[in-house]
């Protein structure tokens, strides 16, 4: 492995941890768990900040989707926080394309109600304990990273055609924010202070929805009253259930892409640990055919969440199916995948958090607005993003489980993970990146258990992702000349990023205790901005 010396967060504690993409969110978990909240409310509060402090990514016009276990009441669940289609759209006057910019580009936000839901039944603080970091963070601004300022400059064309984003982001039209200006959001810290005094129902029934709707009306959005009032509650699903050389791995079923990450592990599986080191060549081919051929299955069996448990055969969750596409890949070792289908784009901005608490309970959120920066619109005097998540249907089979029809959900990649040793929680990990979700993950996965590395050299490791269509996307200069050589053989269509790629996936981890006296240990991806921390002390209750 070729490593860089960029460093990477790493925590030890005691009293829980937490892992995010923003160190504004890490802090805000910090100091709730801290003021004697669970994981939830930790969450539920790193949640809300990333939303100020990582705006790009996530935040309130957006979705959220959350894996939940709760140690005392032996209870896991998958929280599916899917957003819905406007009401008013007509199926037989579907657009022709995806919509991708602009407020016709936006579902009905639904991160509010998932996060209002998962604080009302499991928190144990308040709304407004858990709202308060993130007005703080909005109301008094935090500097511009280098991250957030290359992604201002990136998107510039589309984000100064909107007053409300040029108010805050630029200084002038011509002159976006640089790195370590401030970033002061007043707007959509009014709106956090109202959610907080209010309830967060008012984001859909009250003067906050009131004025979304006024908005859409005004600038050609499709949301009206109808579907604020038909509030997007979060639906509990159950969870998805697999192994990996005996332990026990619980992630995201449908609408997510927790099935894709499944079959991955079931595939390699099929192979010694020893023949899957992802820095030597064997091993980098059979994670690279592992993913081309679990991303080019989901695309071509989409699953209905609301028709997965009835169905019989869930091939790409099959170990008998794994052994099949294992033999496949033995034979193919030396030439090209030969597969002709070709699965409409994918794309995507996302982000991460991993919170667990001193009691064991623990909460990954993973939460988008779609695309950076969602639609490029704001919603006006409110301060957030609108999501662009019109983009992420099916707009051309109406067979589909997400064609896009008046209160449909969007296809999803998300694929937060627990992972069980002898039957106790040891790692809480998740992470943003559309498809390249479920391959960031087995990658992580496969250096913790098949070659034992630590949490930490895991996560900043070389990574790559294989999409269904051949392309391999791969931080080229960390890989040695004969790895890849052997994946150009295997018939990968080599595209080079740069180190530690914002591409790549960006994994938050937890690592739990299971042996006495053994600290929690929190790991923050070194490929964007993001840190882990754990309180130092926790108010008894």
């Amino acid at each position: 492995m070729m490593n860089s010396d960029r460093p990477v967060s790493v925590q030890e504690g005691k009293y829980g941890m937490v892992s995010t993409a923003s160190s504004q969110a890490t802090e805000a978990a910090v100091r709730v768990l801290k003021e004697g909240g669970n994981a939830v409310d930790a969450a539920v509060a790193a949640a809300f900040c990333l939303g100020v402090s990582e705006p790009q990514a996530s935040g309130i016009g957006g979705q959220s989707m959350a894996l939940v276990y709760l140690k005392e009441q032996d209870k896991m669940f998958a929280l599916d926080g899917s957003s819905r289609a406007p009401f008013s759209l007509h199926p037989k006057k579907n657009p022709k394309k995806p919509i991708k910019f602009g407020l016709a580009s936006s579902t009905v936000p639904s991160t509010v109600a998932t996060l209002g839901y998962l604080q009302d039944y499991y928190g144990a603080l308040t709304l407004k304990d858990t709202l308060a970091p993130s007005i703080e963070t909005a109301r008094d601004g935090f500097p511009v990273t280098k991250l957030i300022a290359d992604m201002i400059e990136k998107e510039r064309d589309h984000l100064v055609k909107d007053p409300s984003i040029v108010k805050n982001y630029f200084h002038t039209k011509k002159a976006p924010l640089k790195e370590g200006d401030l970033l002061v959001q007043p707007e959509l810290a009014k709106t956090m202070e109202r959610l907080a005094e209010e309830g967060w129902q008012d984001f859909y029934t009250g003067e906050i929805g009131d004025a979304i709707v006024r908005d859409m009306a005004r600038r050609g959005g499709m949301i009206t009253d109808v579907d604020m009032h038909q509030i997007p509650l979060p639906v509990e699903r159950e969870i998805l259930h697999s192994t990996y050389r005996g332990l026990d791995i619980y992630t995201y079923p449908p609408p997510g892409a927790g099935r894709v990450l499944v079959q991955i592990l079931n595939t390699l599986e099929q192979f010694s640990p020893e023949d899957l080191d992802p820095d030597e060549p064997l091993g980098a081919v059979i994670l690279a055919l592992s993913f081309r051929f679990a991303l080019n299955y989901r695309k071509r069996m989409p699953m209905s969440p609301d028709h997965y448990l009835q169905t019989t055969t869930n091939l790409l969750v099959d170990k008998g199916y794994a052994e099949e596409i294992a033999k496949r890949i033995r034979g193919i070792y030396d030439r090209a995948l030969s597969d002709t289908f070709i699965p409409p784009p994918t794309s995507g901005e996302t982000t991460h958090l991993s919170v667990v608490d001193k009691g064991g309970n623990a909460c990954g959120i993973t939460q988008s607005i779609e695309l950076v920066f969602g639609s490029k619109t704001m919603a006006k005097d409110l301060g957030f993003f609108y999501n662009n998540y019109m983009s992420a249907f099916e707009y051309k089979d109406p067979a589909h489980p997400y064609y896009l029809l008046p209160g449909g959900r969007p296809w999803s990649s998300v694929a937060p993970l627990l992972i069980f040793e002898k039957k106790k929680p040891r790692y809480l990990l998740g992470s943003p990146g559309s498809a390249r979700i479920s391959t960031a993950l087995a990658q992580v996965i496969t250096r913790l258990v098949d070659k034992g590395e630590s949490l930490e050299d895991a996560i900043a490791a070389p990574r790559f992702h294989a999409s269904e269509e051949g392309d391999l996307l791969i931080e080229k200069r960390r890989f040695k000349e004969e790895t890849l050589t052997a994946l150009e053989l295997a018939g990968f269509e080599m595209k080079k990023r740069g180190a530690y790629s914002f591409y790549l996936g960006c994994v938050q981890g937890v690592q739990l205790p299971i042996r006495w006296r053994e600290p929690f240990v929190g790991v923050a991806d070194p490929r964007r901005d993001g840190t882990a921390e754990g309180p130092d002390t926790i108010k008894q209750g």
